[in-house]
């Protein structure tokens, strides 16, 4: 799982360099040579996408979810067994409802198939390539269950 987690870190990390360096020469392009790079707003947009869906596998098996903590200090004092088990059910729950919603999307395209607007790039690998991510993330979320435990806490 390591390599996993490894390779969509760097994946993702390539993403967020991409989109820095691309932004910076459409900045110099547009206002230096009055020429702009043709689609750069669209490739930056895919990149995010990727970046967000490549950093879904470590957040799922780091545990590392934005959280609100309304109730948690109370259930983990009454009921950690209970906590514990809803944390878990949550995150399989949460990553894999958007693996479903992004596979249906998979499918419908590949019955219609569809394009981006600027660039015309094939819309099926680009929501293709982000449920397979949203996929791995399943398997990161269960990773993390199985690492850390019913028992144990999900900050663990």
């Amino acid at each position: 799982m390591t390599l996993i987690q490894k390779g969509t870190v760097v994946l993702g990390g390539f993403c967020l360099i991409a989109m820095a360096l691309i932004t910076c020469a459409e900045v110099v392009m547009r206002y230096a040579f009055s020429h702009p790079i043709f689609g750069a707003a669209e490739m930056v947009q895919i990149l995010l996408g990727f970046l967000v869906f490549a950093g879904m596998f470590a957040v799922a098996r780091e545990r590392s979810h934005v959280t609100v903590s309304l109730f948690e200090p109370f259930f983990r004092a009454h009921a950690p067994r209970l906590y514990h088990l809803t944390f878990n059910i949550m995150s399989v729950l949460g990553v894999g409802s958007i693996a479903v919603i992004l596979g249906w999307r998979v499918r419908d395209l590949m019955s219609y198939p569809e394009t981006t607007v600027v660039l015309r790039l094939p819309m099926l690998w680009i929501v293709g390539g982000m449920t397979a991510l949203a996929v791995l993330a399943i398997l990161g979320a269960f990773a993390a269950m199985r690492r850390h435990g019913a028992s144990q806490s999900p900050d663990a």
